[in-house]
């Protein structure tokens, strides 16, 4: 039976250990039972007497425990804390701040007046990111942020968006790189990019007007994308997953906006397009993508070579942009001939 609190989070109640038998489980080892006596400033003895089934310590206590304990380890303990004490979710899920922190803006202006050109994109884009996982999941619960940049133009079009790298947390890898999708009109970053405005979907699975392109499959359950502008130019959206339901509230997604707006400060102006070329096309699910991403690099040696024939001169970063862009040519022509059920 699944009970689903007002935001944040989905919990089962039919089944769910007590919150004293998690925390039991977590401090059988003596090492970890220490490390976290010393971060709630207790003895070990009072720890172990919260895991016996009859102990109600302070509830400052419980909201600190739930921050101090692994990643990994702190849905369960904190599904079983809500189920315990309902009335402490606002304590326990700690709402996101509305803003983004001062040392941060610091030192991404730092890191824009610093950094060479060719390393600014990458340093940025990774900081951004980086901040956007600890201010829109500050538990930890697991999430995935990544850019959904426009490909170029084709015939003064822009058909697709293309991700470039991301981060995640548990159960995502720390770096999406290897994970980049092309994206079109039919998801919610292509939603998002050929409207312009932000939007979420608060559960994926029932979401029925703007799917989600959910990769891997059955971890996402509610996701946001903000665009990311600059003089009145788009280059594509900053798109957020999260493995819990309805986690995009609407302080999260104007957080989401605001560090879009940030993310713009790690791209050149010629990575911008005027939003009248934004003309999207319908692209593949990520499952039938897979088979045709699988080729990349050998279209970038096949781009080399022919070149190289050719006496011509190709380097790497230009045959990489030709066979994103080979792919891109061929995937829209694949979800061209999709009929509407395996969009």
């Amino acid at each position: 039976m699944l009970a689903r609190l007002q935001r944040g989070i989905t919990m089962v109640i039919q089944g769910t250990l007590s919150w004293q038998a998690v925390l039991q489980k977590i401090i059988v080892s003596s090492k970890e039972r220490q490390r976290l006596a010393n971060e709630l400033g207790i003895n070990t003895i009072t720890l172990t007497r919260w895991a016996k089934e009859d102990s109600h310590p302070q509830r400052s206590y419980l909201a600190r425990l739930v921050k101090v304990v692994h990643p990994h380890q702190r849905a369960e303990l904190l599904n079983a804390l809500l189920v315990a004490y309902p009335d402490m979710q606002d304590k326990l899920m700690e709402e996101t701040t509305e803003y983004v922190p001062s040392p941060f803006f610091r030192q991404i202006l730092k890191d824009r007046a610093s950094i060479i050109e060719t390393m600014r994109p990458w340093q940025i884009s990774n900081t951004v990111l980086d901040e956007a996982l600890r201010l829109l999941d500050p538990n930890q619960l697991g999430m995935a942020v990544t850019p959904a940049l426009c490909m170029p133009p084709v015939g003064n079009k822009i058909l697709s968006l293309r991700e470039h790298g991301g981060r995640g947390t548990d159960p995502w890898d720390t770096d999406l790189e290897h994970e980049s999708i092309f994206l079109g009109m039919n998801c919610l970053a292509g939603h998002v990019v050929q409207s312009g405005r932000a939007s979420s979907v608060r559960d994926v699975k029932r979401e029925r007007y703007i799917p989600v392109f959910a990769h891997p499959e059955g971890m996402e359950i509610s996701s946001a994308a903000a665009p990311i502008w600059l003089e009145g130019k788009i280059a594509g959206c900053l798109l957020a997953s999260s493995t819990q339901l309805e986690h995009f509230t609407q302080t999260r997604l104007d957080l989401l906006l605001n560090l879009a707006n940030i993310f713009a400060l790690a791209l050149n102006p010629d990575d911008f397009y005027p939003h009248q070329m934004v003309q999207l096309r319908y692209i593949p699910k990520p499952p039938i993508q897979e088979q045709y991403l699988r080729t990349f690099r050998q279209l970038v040696t096949s781009r080399m070579i022919q070149a190289g024939r050719r006496n011509e001169t190709l380097n790497n970063a230009e045959a990489e942009k030709a066979a994103w862009q080979e792919l891109e040519e061929t995937l829209i022509r694949v979800g061209a001939e999709l009929d509407e059920s395996e969009m």
